[in-house]
């Protein structure tokens, strides 16, 4: 008779060789501080300065505003390591490992496709307007000239 002590475990998933990789914006990571530091000295200047209700509606306002702002502008984030994608936005952690990783879109935004067809958003990765105009004219500049393959180009960068 065996004791649970003496019983071979499952073999235990190993920790990532290398931490992962983090991407954010830093646009978003700017814009949140400017956001944070305005609504916090709107606030504290109402709440310290005002009268009758004006204390308790900025209180009230600081209370709402200031986890939606770090929700949106600190909270999304995409975390890379040799085994997986974990895509963090505001009100959602999705982990992908990589064999279920079909593709990487970009339009408006930047999006993860699994090889089931869902499509995730990386709200921590902008994408550039400017950079999606410039290859739309090359692509099309590839097309009139007649360039071999370039019929078979797709997405952002070809």
């Amino acid at each position: 008779m065996t004791t649970p002590e003496h019983e071979p475990s499952a073999p235990q998933p190993t920790a990532p060789e290398f931490p992962d990789r983090v991407r954010r914006s830093s646009g978003a990571i700017a814009g949140g501080v400017l956001l944070l530091a305005i609504i916090l000295w709107l606030g504290f200047d109402a709440m310290f300065t005002g009268s009758g209700r004006v204390p308790w509606l900025a209180l009230a306002g600081m209370i709402l505003a200031v986890p939606l702002v770090t929700a949106f502008t600190f909270r999304p984030a995409v975390y890379v390591n040799d085994d997986r994608l974990r895509i963090r936005n505001p009100f959602r952690v999705v982990v992908l490992p990589w064999s279920q990783v079909a593709g990487l879109r970009s339009g408006y935004s930047n999006e993860v496709v699994t090889v089931s067809g869902k499509r995730y958003q990386l709200w921590a990765v902008p994408v550039s307007l400017r950079a999606r105009k410039r290859a739309a004219r090359q692509e099309a500049r590839a097309a009139a000239a007649g360039e071999p393959g370039a019929e078979r180009r797709s997405g952002l960068f070809g």
